[in-house]
């Protein structure tokens, strides 16, 4: 298995070369300014999804237009997902979503993409790269500087801590 995954591994890398040699235009927006949010999270912990949508209808009642997509680490869905969300069945071998609600996300005009999820996820940082968002916010990576324009480091994992330092620096940018 590991030479499989070795192998998934590699192809995945190959394709977030080709998205990031791909010259899209990214222009750093503020909170305030942005009225089309697209946010991608990780649904495989229900407390995170909690989160993630009490911020949704937060920012729906703010008067942005919010669109949601999730990933959640099972072979099959469970058809009771209030929310767009792909599984490990929706991945190409190269761990890279195939689903076709997932190219329409990505090819949406997003002023802003915001990544809530604070661990490593393959299929939502390939999403981020290939996004054609204006700007996108992630949580910080040492290694994952292509999926995202601007990083927000902190000591907590937490997602309602991260949520929180982001509007912080998302309400300071010019």
């Amino acid at each position: 298995m590991a030479i499989l995954d070795g192998l998934k591994e590699g192809l995945y890398k190959k394709k977030i070369r080709q998205c990031t040699a791909k010259n899209k235009k990214r222009k750093a927006i503020n909170l305030d300014m942005a009225r089309n949010i697209g946010i991608l999270f990780d649904a495989s912990d229900d407390s995170d999804v909690r989160v993630v949508l009490n911020y949704s209808k937060d920012l729906k009642r703010a008067g942005k237009k919010v669109s949601l997509m999730a990933f959640k680490g099972v072979k099959v869905l469970s058809g009771m997902e209030q929310f767009p969300c792909i599984c490990t069945k929706d991945l190409s071998l190269n761990l890279t979503p195939k689903n076709k609600d997932v190219l329409q996300f990505i090819n949406q005009k997003f002023d802003l993409l915001i990544s809530l999820h604070t661990q490593e996820c393959l299929p939502l940082e390939y999403i981020s790269t290939a996004s054609s968002a204006l700007f996108r916010i992630g949580y910080y990576q040492e290694n994952k500087t292509d999926a995202y324009d601007f990083m927000v480091y902190g000591k907590s994992k937490s997602l309602r801590a991260f949520i929180l330092q982001m509007e912080s620096y998302m309400k300071k940018i010019n």
